[in-house]
Parts: structure tokens; sequence; C-alpha cells
């Protein structure tokens, strides 16, 4: 069965990828106090606030990137891809490529 992605949803995408980054932005924390304990005051400062800007900033890309998708893909249609329902059995049917 073949389907497109038509639209996403701006707000859900943005808020997910946001949240999902929020840990990783954790790492930079770790760095930043390393920097403090070491005495550079600015770049600690930084990157123990790294975790907020790479959230804020992933929320307002993703937020504008999905914009720009709804609009091309309203035009020329979204990504398209193939589902395969796979049996209750778990027994995965073989593609094309012999997978």
């Amino acid at each position: 069965m073949r389907t497109q992605i038509t639209e996403v949803s701006i707000f859900q995408n943005a808020k997910f990828l946001a949240v999902l980054y929020l840990p990783i932005g954790l790492i930079y924390t770790v760095i930043g106090i390393i920097f403090l304990a070491y005495g550079i005051i600015g770049i600690g400062i930084i990157f123990i606030l790294a975790p907020i800007w790479l959230s804020l900033m992933t929320f307002v890309m993703v937020a504008i990137f999905s914009v720009i998708y709804n609009l091309v893909a309203s035009k020329i249609g979204g990504v398209e891809f193939e589902l395969t329902e796979i049996p209750e059995d778990g027994n995965v049917p073989k593609d094309n490529f012999g997978y």
C-alpha cells in the first residue's frame, strides 16, 4: 500500500523534537561546569545555557521547516512510502530485494 504524507503537525513535531534534544543538550552543561571549574566563566555560562538554546532553536527550526514542508507538499505532493502489513505470526514477507 502506497502512502503519502501530505501534511505534518507544526507545533507537535517542533515540541516533540525540542523535548527530545533537551537531554542531548545536558552534555553541554557538564562541559560548561568543567569550564567554570577552571575559571573560564564566559564559555562556561554559554555551555550551561546550551540545553535551553538547543531546545529553543530546534523548536523554531522544526516549526519553520514543517511550514515549508506543508506548503511544498500541498503543491507537488509529500514524501511517499510503502507500508506492508505484518501478519500476527510475525513472519515478515520478503520484499523485492530479498530481505
